[in-house]
């Protein structure tokens, strides 16, 4: 399923997809949030938000760079979101005050230094606006900062002719389910991209694309603790967590917020289901990532090069051996059927 100009293509696009849709209890309506009409999917902006865990990497550092037709926003390849170049003078979200950043941002071209654009203003904006409930996000200073942003990189599209894409994998975790903690103890209770799709609704009045990869859920929930794990050592006063500890952690988290913890994108059906309140979704599975001929299509960015992943340099890959892996998907697997959540999680499997 792609995103295109012509509505009759989206339309056969869209029905090939009907026994996926059937089966994952959607249906036509359903998918597709509002009516077509009159949109042009070549010409809005797309949200890649990972999932965590399902090449992320190698888009960002191989894939995007070599896009001819969209204008690329994203965070460094090896660099957490919002983390900003030694020696940028720039203010950033979270390291001043709104009237700085809003001074600032009459000033700037985002197209001039977009990686800078995207960890000073968009990802930090929409992590710091997420502790507003959606009916009162519109009084949160960072979200007004966001809508600007947004407006800015609509500027720069209109000038250029190209769609914006915004990449962060970080915008489908909150600092709970980051390092893994079993309840919200800062402001960002909620998945930042609800936040940007409510910006770039509000600021283009156009509905916001969200590409959206998901993995089969145990592979990913090892790779996910794998990653907490290691990001755990490396800081200050975190103590080392078991697989079961990791996993009864984010059934708390979950069970107490739904929708917040890192459980929640393997739960493919409920996850889709929750971004399609805010956004059109593409959502593919990771086996169809690392298959493909045509990653840019795949993802729904139209008129591309065709790019394969295997074509790629492996990144990211975790210091740990197969046995350990496996021994890793055996424990979660278990404490997953303890607390209850394995067949939920079974039953909202769309992909591999």
């Amino acid at each position: 399923m792609g995103w295109r100009g012509d509505e009759d293509q989206w339309l056969s696009s869209k029905l090939k997809q009907a026994k996926r849709n059937e089966v994952a209890g959607f249906g036509n309506a359903r998918w597709i949030k509002i009516n077509l009409k009159g949109i042009d999917f070549m010409h809005e902006t797309v949200i890649h938000i990972g999932a965590p865990r399902t090449g992320t990497t190698v888009i960002q550092k191989y894939l995007l760079p070599n896009s001819a037709n969209y204008l690329v926003f994203q965070k460094e390849a090896y660099q957490a979101s919002g983390t900003r170049k030694k020696g940028n003078p720039n203010p950033s979200a979270g390291g001043a005050n709104p009237e700085t950043l809003l001074n600032w941002l009459s000033t700037i071209d985002p197209r001039k230094e977009p990686t800078n654009f995207f960890n000073s203003l968009i990802i930090n904006s929409a992590i710091l606006s997420t502790g507003s409930q959606i009916s009162t996000l519109g009084e949160n200073p960072y979200f007004k900062i966001l809508k600007e942003s947004i407006k800015l990189i609509e500027e720069a599209s209109n000038e250029s002719g190209k769609p914006a894409v915004i990449s962060s994998e970080r915008l489908c975790d909150t600092s709970a389910s980051l390092v893994c903690r079993s309840s919200h103890i800062d402001s960002n209770q909620t998945f930042a991209y609800i936040s940007a799709c409510k910006a770039i609704s509000e600021s283009t009045r156009r509905q916001a694309l969200v590409s959206v990869c998901l993995r089969e859920p145990i592979s990913y929930l090892r790779s996910k603790y794998l990653r907490t794990f290691l990001q755990r050592q490396a800081m200050q006063g975190e103590r080392d967590l078991s697989p079961t500890e990791f996993t009864q952690k984010q059934i708390t988290l979950e069970s107490h917020c739904p929708g917040t913890s890192a459980l929640t994108p393997a739960m493919h059906k409920e996850f889709i289901k929750q971004i399609q309140q805010h956004a059109f979704v593409k959502a593919f599975g990771f086996q169809e990532l690392l298959a493909s001929d045509d990653i840019f299509s795949l993802m729904g960015l139209q008129g591309e090069d065709k790019y394969a992943f295997r074509d790629f340099p492996r990144e990211n890959k975790l210091p740990f051996t197969k046995e350990q892996e496996q021994g890793i998907e055996n424990e979660i697997t278990q404490a997953l059927k303890q607390y209850g959540f394995y067949d939920r999680i079974m039953k909202a499997q769309m992909f591999e």
